[in-house]
């Protein structure tokens, strides 16, 4: 069966409280104050089954502009709304306003309630007919129905009903499927049990022992036991009014406005972008206007940025960004409503676009704009490029998937499919997938770097993979790094080994004085070749500078005409190979240490160093007096 919320709107003393009453049974005024003064101020709750057995909850909220607040926190995460206008009175500023929150919320199904028509007679009530159905003609309601009811005699009631049950039969069903979200709007404490939050669960579902997470606080709570409008629940699912027996947090660490949910699933931030929407009778607010935002249960003060203009007129629309002065916990499509800061009046509101925001910056306004468009047009494919594109990383099936669950998408897997047959996506190793937009670009500016980099190191055969990495694509593991890699390689233009990449027929190109150097270098090395200089000696020895030093070490290196068994000691190869000849000519059968210092005549140091290179080579072991050749 499918849950769903009715929430009442409407202005103060305007019978929300009392139909509610009438229909349910319960009076949802709990409060003291609220029982002496007759109106709500807290938010109020109530099950109730319909005629035709759906039940339902039923969220009251205060119609008096001092709880607009209120009104907004129990407004959010409703399913079909009843709209009660008095008859004595008609059209009121907070009808207005709660009809301005509902639109700016996309609440659009509901019925209107005329209510306390035992207290005005046939002409008086004509007059408030007209008057409030030209005044729904440009409201989100304009096509729901308006029944005539009494909260005293009952009349209309059970017109109402039926029309609520129609309502609620067309209403889709919300999806228990993927991120657990409950708003929470009321805070307390049982004695024996501990803390209790309550709230509407927005998506996803909570089992009994669950352990869920408290946002702002980041704390850890596991769900002790759950109630649905009084009957305990071993589970419960989104669409319903809930009830969560916390074990492990204190009640200093939740309040209204925090969020329960899946552990890690929400993060919060400083900057949202959204399209943003400015009531037709607002005010124009300039760039960086002080605002206050709602959004679930939660208020914060923020600056509104806008992206392509100083001001926003009223009844226009734009992308824009707010700078939150406490940060929110947003997923994308999430509503908010915008009230002015002083005085506070809702002036409008908008959709979440992107949850996690950088700071705008104006040079790039045509691609920034384009992006938010198709992130805010949801259409699964551009949504999933532009995010792909900006985070600028390969990604696996696991975070298309993730991407996509904020979308109308129900097949991630087929659709990333078919944007790789398209070419719009490249599959690269280990099943990662990379914008080719982003593959190509990475591709060109690599090599243009390559090009300022050989020009700046010409003795060098290439530039070391971890550099490229760093200067590139620093974010990326070291998983998804290889497979950058692997499609350059297959990309054309580069060449490349296990350690270095270079443009492709990249040969370092020596200048006369280049290969003077190089020449003096190699003859001191081969004056001695198996008790060579350290390199730091040999290259004070011709005067080298410091900046050269190493390139001249890396040309040798990777050349192939030295190696380096330790730091400061270099040996040209052909001496290794040399020696390793020479021993196998002269002790087949294996040596000592001292036996190499003495076919080789050298000092027993440099020996050492020899017979320890060839251990490292696997070419000798060593049993602990003997080196034997390997496979002898």
């Amino acid at each position: 069966m499918k849950r769903i919320i009715l929430g009442t709107a409407g202005h103060v003393d305007h019978g929300k409280t009392s139909l509610v009453r009438y229909i349910t049974g319960v009076n949802t005024d709990r409060l003291k104050e609220e029982i002496t003064r007759g109106i709500t101020i807290e938010l109020g709750f109530a099950p109730y089954v319909l005629p035709d057995g759906q039940r339902i909850g039923i969220v009251d909220v205060p119609g008096h502009e001092r709880f607009i607040k209120t009104m907004l926190a129990g407004a959010t995460g409703i399913d079909v709304v009843l709209f009660v206008i008095a008859a004595d009175e008609g059209v009121m500023p907070q009808t207005r306003e709660h009809m301005d929150i509902l639109r700016l919320l996309g609440v659009t199904r509901g019925v209107v309630a005329l209510t306390k028509i035992d207290m005005v007679d046939e002409e008086w009530l004509e007059l408030v007919r007209e008057d409030v159905g030209e005044y729904l003609k440009d409201s989100p309601l304009r096509d729901a129905k308006i029944v005539e009811v009494s909260s005293v005699t009952g009349q209309g009631v059970p017109a109402l009903l039926d029309v609520i049950a129609e309502l609620c039969a067309e209403t889709p069903e919300r999806v228990s499927a993927g991120i657990c979200r409950l708003a929470v709007d009321r805070v307390f404490t049982l004695s024996g049990f501990g803390t209790v939050v309550t709230g509407t669960l927005w998506s996803g579902t909570i089992r009994q022992g669950d352990t869920l997470e408290l946002l702002p606080s980041r704390k850890s709570a596991r769900v002790r036991s759950l109630q649905v409008h009084g009957e305990k629940r071993d589970e419960v699912y989104a669409g319903e009014r809930v009830a969560a027996n916390l074990a492990g947090v204190e009640k200093a660490f939740v309040e209204r406005g925090s969020w329960l949910a899946a552990p890690d699933a929400l993060h919060d931030s400083n900057r949202i972008s959204l399209r943003l929407e400015l009531l037709p009778d607002a005010p124009e607010i300039a760039h960086r206007t002080r605002v206050h935002v709602h959004h679930g249960t939660t208020e914060v003060l923020a600056r509104v940025v806008l992206l392509d203009r100083t001001a926003l007129a009223p009844g226009e629309s734009c992308f824009a960004q707010l700078e939150l002065e406490s940060p929110l916990a947003v997923l994308p499509g999430d509503r908010v409503v915008l009230r002015f800061y002083s005085p506070m009046y809702t002036i409008g509101g908008g959709t979440v676009v992107e949850p996690s925001a950088a700071k705008f910056k104006r040079r790039n306004l045509e691609s920034e704009l384009a992006r938010l468009a198709a992130l805010y047009g949801g259409e699964p494919t551009q949504v999933l490029l532009v995010s792909m594109v900006k985070d600028g990383k390969p990604w696996s099936m696991a975070e298309v998937t993730e991407c996509l669950s904020r979308t109308d998408a129900h097949e991630p897997e087929q659709i990333a499919r078919e944007m790789v047959e398209s070419g719009v996506l490249l599959e690269l190793q280990d099943g990662l997938l990379f914008p080719s937009e982003t593959a190509s670009g990475l591709k060109d500016k690599l090599a243009a770097w390559l090009g300022d980099y050989f020009s700046r190191f010409p003795l060098r055969f290439g530039a070391s993979k971890k550099e490229v990495a760093q200067e590139h694509f620093p974010r990326m593991d070291a998983k998804r790094q290889r497979a950058v890699f692997r499609y350059l390689d297959g990309a054309g233009g580069f060449e490349q080994d296990e350690t270095a990449i270079w443009l492709a027929g990249w040969k370092p190109t020596l200048t006369e004085r280049q290969s003077a150097v190089i020449d003096g270098l190699r003859g001191l090395y081969r004056e001695t070749p198996y008790s060579p200089p350290p390199w730091s000696d040999a290259v004070a020895a011709l005067n080298i500078a410091d900046k050269e030093q190493g390139e001249y070490l890396q040309w040798f290196l990777r050349s192939g005409e030295m190696v380096r068994p330790s730091d400061n000691v270099v040996y040209l190869t052909d001496a290794l190979q040399s020696a390793e000849k020479t021993l196998r000519e002269k002790a087949p059968d294996g040596f000592t240490l001292a036996e190499a210092r003495d076919i080789l005549e050298t000092p027993r140091k440099y020996a050492q160093q020899l017979v320890e290179y060839f251990d490292t080579m696997k070419i000798t072991r060593w049993d602990g007096e003997r080196r034997f050749w390997q496979g002898k």
